[in-house]
Order: C-alpha cells, then structure tokens, then sequence
C-alpha cells in the first residue's frame, strides 16, 4: 500500500533496562530491535522509518536490510512524544494516507497481526489500534487526519489518550507486551513463540 507509511519507535532512554543498550540485547537469538522490521519485511508499504536517538545505533544494519530508514529524532530526551511528532512530520513530509506505528520493545507481534491491521484500515481507514484484553495499545495505525494530533504530543505519555477511539483488532494473547526491564527479556525468551 503506497500510501501507508510505517514508523518503529526506537529512541527511548530505556532507564528500566540498566546500562546496556536495551534493543541491542539478544532475545531468541537477534537483537531485540530486530524483531519488529523482520516482521513487518512481508508488507508493503510506500515508506518506512525507524526514529532513533543516535544514527550509530548497533541495529542499524539489521534495519536497513529490512528495508527501513533511520531517523534521528533530536528530541527524544523529551519522550515518546516527540518519537511519535517526529514520526508523523516525516508521514507528512511524503503525503502517506495513514502511518502504521510499532515499537521496537515489542518482539512478540507476529507479521499475521501487522497484516490484519493493515487489512482493517484499508476497509475502514481512520484509527485501528491493537487489543490484547483491556490493553488497547501499538501497533496502530493512524489516518492522515490524525497527524496534527500526533505533532502535538508532549511527553512521555504517546498516543494512548487517542487509542480511546479506535477501531481494534485482537491480538494474540501476550503479543502486545513490551519489554522494558532484563526480567522481562529473560522471562519472554523462554517462552514458546507464536
């Protein structure tokens, strides 16, 4: 789809994870940033965006070769929101009808799920988020008018006071947990994947 751009979020502090860089860690045998690009290689979209902190991040290889452009967010000290503004100004910049948003915390999200997004806001265009339970939460999918909402997010807080309103497509169960501190991870990778 040439007009659905997609944007992994890749710059956070990671603060919770200690000194090492949290998406360079192993899960599974790849880094842990890796997982959500390969999952989402079998899509098609008209641009893809990876917002980092630094363009040195040691996922950077894996990135490019799933087809993804870097993007130094300067602001990423100010949270997830200026991730999300950066992310929504580069959907802007090339006129995408819709921008996919996916975190790159987030290894469990298997590519059928990405598909059944993409599959809902093409039928239905606007918002479609995902849902595990009572967790609406990434990967969404936000239309062209939602970017001006997007641009003015502050903090650290994302878009989840937008999700309120989306369509929502379930998920498998656990598919949206992100891992944000070592117990995770390690918790995470002895489990069977999907």
């Amino acid at each position: 789809m040439s007009g659905l751009a997609v944007a992994i979020l890749a710059a956070g502090r990671s603060a919770r994870f200690g000194t090492e860089d949290k998406l360079a860690a192993l899960f599974r045998g790849k880094s842990l940033g890796l997982h959500t690009s390969e999952a989402l290689m079998g899509l098609e979209f008209g641009h893809r965006w990876v917002i980092v902190r630094t363009a040195d991040h040691p996922c950077a290889p894996g990135w490019t070769w799933a087809g993804f452009e870097t993007v130094v967010n300067a602001d990423a000290a100010q949270g997830m929101g200026a991730s999300l503004r950066c992310a929504a100004e580069c959907a802007k910049e090339v006129g995408a009808e819709g921008l996919m948003v996916c975190l790159a915390d987030m290894p469990l999200v298997p590519s059928a799920h990405f598909s059944a997004l993409v599959q809902a806001w093409a039928e239905r265009g606007g918002l479609v988020a995902s849902q595990d339970g009572a967790l609406v939460s990434p990967p969404a999918i936000f239309s062209r008018e939602q970017f001006g909402a997007l641009s003015s997010l502050t903090g650290d807080q994302g878009a989840k006071p937008l999700l309120k309103t989306a369509y929502r497509v379930t998920s498998p169960r656990g598919a949206l947990v992100d891992v944000d501190d070592p117990e995770t991870l390690r918790r995470l990778s002895n489990q069977s994947s999907f």
